[in-house]
């Protein structure tokens, strides 16, 4: 080779070498600046809002958004007007002409009032071991609830289990 050609070669990678440096340096410096700004709030302002709170952050309605999704196994366009598929889905959240979206609202009241009105007395603190009616307590990530068939009745704790085609236990007499 001819030694020409390897001082060309050295002097390229040099060249290559400090953009590389520099790119590096640039980017972290971005990262850093970007790092050290303030988190700012959403300045989303959300339309419609009937039965949520209208001081909801972005996070919070998301999150509630998802968890009835998956308590019903749908997504978005099953209560929200679909607008546009492509680049993406988009949907006209204020809009109400989906039926969904009103039964959804009124599901929404319904578990607020049976948490609020009954749960909250099941027990002397106010709380029912930690749980709450939610969407998925009888969805079950269905849009229509399944119902549970008939069975034998439950049994008294500490009862022995009926035998099958038993006669009904006599009922003791009355002492007067």
């Amino acid at each position: 080779m001819l030694p020409h050609l390897d001082l060309r070669r050295l002097v390229l990678i040099r060249r290559s070498a400090i953009v590389s440096v520099f790119l590096i340096i640039a980017g972290c410096a971005a990262v850093s600046q970007q790092k050290a700004m303030p988190a700012q709030p959403d300045n989303l302002e959300f339309h419609n809002l009937r039965v949520l709170s209208p001081n909801i952050t972005h996070d919070e309605l998301i999150a509630t958004m998802r968890g009835i999704s998956r308590s019903l196994g749908t997504r978005c366009e099953h209560c929200h007007v679909q607008t546009a598929t492509e680049p993406r889905p988009e949907f006209d959240f204020p809009n109400d002409a989906k039926p969904e979206k009103r039964t959804a609202r009124t599901m929404l009241l319904m578990t607020r009032a049976i948490n609020t009105e009954y749960i909250s007395k099941v027990n002397a603190h106010g709380e029912a071991a930690g749980e709450a009616v939610t969407c998925f307590t009888c969805h079950r990530g269905h849009t229509v609830p399944e119902v549970m068939p008939a069975g034998p009745a439950p049994q008294r704790p500490g009862a022995a289990p009926a035998a099958p085609n038993a006669a009904p236990p006599a009922t003791p007499p009355v002492s007067r």
